[in-house]
């Protein structure tokens, strides 16, 4: 349990972005992640659309200066959040502006080109934490981690007909992962499938999604 809470707290730092056409796979003995392209997508184009900045979020033109103003729900800010961390993070980055807000949301205006960087960064990071789980000791069965590129669908392949219970709980951090990517993004996913599936026979073993959180019925 410790770790999964060392992970989300890391998690918590920073966003990403991308188009929805690849296929990331986090495999073990600390290999480097490996990207496959399974759908066309616009990656080559650097001009974006209205509507594609439109996505961004809250989005103002200002002498040509393209700014992107984007609000993380308190639930994804983290329990320690305060304006003092807000600072921080603002001075450490170059962004524009940051508020904590008294709903416990946090709000954060930058350029666009940080904006892009940010999202690179946060990418990045998961990616990394994902490695971490597959490498870590704490999670032996868990071989390998896929996920499509806004982190909204997760396959993890699994050495074991049933998921333990430590394994389980990792699916925080991929609801998690996919929550904050999607917020920076400029659109909260709905929800976030994650598929624990055996190694040998590809059976889906269990099941969980993000949108079920805090109903009556337990995956």
């Amino acid at each position: 349990m410790k770790r999964i809470i060392s992970v989300l707290i890391c998690l918590g730092i920073i966003g990403s972005v991308a188009s929805c056409s690849k296929e990331t796979t986090i495999t073990k003995s600390g290999d480097d992640a490996t990207t496959t392209t399974t759908t066309s997508a616009q990656d080559t184009n650097e001009t974006m659309s209205s509507d594609q900045m439109n996505a961004l979020g809250d989005i103002e033109v200002d002498e040509g200066l393209l700014t992107v103003t984007i609000t993380v729900p308190a639930d994804l800010a983290g329990e320690d959040a305060s304006q003092d961390t807000v600072d921080k993070t603002v001075a450490e980055n170059g962004y524009i502006s940051g508020t904590y807000n008294s709903d416990g949301s946090i709000t954060y205006t930058m350029t666009k080109a940080q904006h892009k960087q940010t999202m690179k960064d946060l990418s990045e990071s998961i990616d990394k934490s994902l490695q971490d789980i597959v490498d870590s000791e704490d999670y032996p069965n868990i071989i390998e981690i896929t996920h499509n590129e806004d982190y909204t669908d997760f396959k993890i392949k699994y050495s074991g007909e049933e998921v333990g219970f430590a394994d389980s709980f990792t699916v925080l951090i991929y609801y998690y992962a996919g929550g904050i990517y999607g917020v920076f993004s400029g659109s909260r996913p709905d929800n976030i499938h994650v598929a624990f599936v055996n190694a040998d026979t590809g059976e889906v073993i269990q099941e969980a999604n993000s949108k079920d959180v805090g109903t009556s019925e337990t995956e």
